[in-house]
Formats: C-alpha cells, structure tokens, sequence
C-alpha cells in the first residue's frame, strides 16, 4: 500500500498467529482519552487528510518529528503523550499514562467488506539489513471467488525458498471465506481484539490440484488484516482497512 520507489516495503509488523477470538480488549473508547485529544477529534471530524493535518498543525504547531520511512508520519509530544499523523491510516494518540492507543477518526469497517482485498506479499522483515522487506507480488480477487497472484518479478536475490511457495505456483485459482464465529461478514473490524482471527481463506488452484489455508487476523492498532498459519509464514501477506477517513 505504501511503498518507497526502490520497493522496500516498511510494513508495521503484524501478528500472523492464529488466535483464539474474543471481543475483550476492544478499541478505546474516545471518550476515556484526555480532553485536548477529544477536542482535537471533534475538530477534524469529517474532513480530509490534508485538512485534518493542517488542523492539528494550527493548534500544536510543527510537529517535534518524522518517523517515516518512504512517508511522512508525524510526531507531537504533549504533556499527556504522544500525537501521530499517520497520512494512511490516521492520527491516533498514545497515552503516557494508561499506554491506550486511540484512533481519533472513528470509522465502519465490516470484515465482509475488507477480507477480499488486494493483499501484498513481501519477504519477512530481516532484523540484519534494517528490518527490510522485500516486495514479492501482490494477490487480487475477482467478483466471483477467483484470486489473481502477480509476480513482482523483482528482489529475486532476497527471496530464498520463498520461490516455491503455493502463490508462485499457482497464481490463479478461486478462494472460499470461512469465517471463525462469532465473527461474521457484518462484524466491525474496530470490535475486535488485537490479533482476532476473523476468518480462514481456502484457495484452490485453477487445476484443482492443490489447496491451500491461511488464517486472516486482524490489528485495530495497525488497521491492517493479516495471513497466518499454524506455523509462522515465510512470508508477510497483508492488508490495510478500507476505511479511515469517514
């Protein structure tokens, strides 16, 4: 979703176990963060992501930093902790004394209308180079339950075994969501617990030779989805929500 010009993909590490789902450890409620946050919240409401920033530019001032890698994303230090503007998926605020995150815009994602997104794949982030990902491809779905894997065709050197993986192939095929109770199509994303395993996909390739099954969790922190498997992937495939800015 974000990427630099030379395809290293700096993607917030997302949880790819598969877990129990709960509905504890829900996303904090707006209403419990300090009241210069909920005054600020109330401020962007309804407006751009360039209108939103420029809003809390005007009420804090030039931001104390940027820890973007590829884009910007800026920092202010407040006396009650730490503002983000994230220009993806939105300002949040962690608070230095209850360390809760909150995401000031609130927003609708439902798990039907965000399972059967573009997902990219990537190399899993390497603590010796950086933490560097590598961009691998990137896996689509069509209107009537067929997904589409395309090649990058690049960062061959930095792939290793991950050549042989069932994407590689078998880049086309058709998918069945299985959602993991009590999760359903109409579950808000936002309601879920941190790392909620929220379905599992089936893919068959076009030949119907091969399956394979992958688990989809999901990070309110990052607002992202997720695949996972028993075991740890050799790889990173994974999504952003759709919605941030309503």
């Amino acid at each position: 979703m974000f990427r630099s010009i030379m395809r290293h993909v700096f993607l917030p590490l997302v949880l790819i176990f598969t877990v129990q789902t709960t509905f504890g450890s829900q996303a904090p409620d707006l209403s419990d963060a300090p009241d210069v946050v909920q005054k600020i919240a109330a401020e962007i409401r309804g407006k751009s992501s360039d209108d939103a920033r420029a809003a809390i530019i005007e009420r804090f001032g030039r931001a104390q930093r940027n820890v973007g890698s590829g884009i910007r994303i800026e920092q202010w230090d407040l006396p009650e902790g730490v503002l983000t503007f994230h220009p993806g998926t939105g300002p949040t605020f962690a608070d230095r004394k209850t360390k809760k995150n909150f995401h000031l815009i609130q927003t609708k994602n439902t798990a039907g209308s965000n399972i059967l997104s573009s997902y990219e794949m990537t190399t899993v982030p390497n603590p010796k180079n950086f933490g560097n990902t590598f961009w691998i491809g990137n896996l689509k779905f069509g209107p009537g339950a067929e997904y589409h894997f395309t090649d990058s065709g690049q960062n061959a050197g930095a792939r290793g075994t991950q050549g042989q993986k069932f994407f590689l192939l078998h880049p086309a095929g058709t998918v069945e969501v299985r959602y993991v109770a009590p999760v359903t199509a109409d579950t808000l994303l936002e309601s879920l617990a941190e790392g909620a395993t929220v379905a599992h996909l089936v893919f068959t390739s076009a030949d119907k030779m091969d399956h394979a099954t992958f688990s989809i969790t999901s990070s309110e922190r990052s607002r992202r989805l997720a695949f996972g498997a028993e075991k740890p992937l050799p790889f990173v495939m994974a999504t952003g929500w759709k919605n941030f800015w309503r």
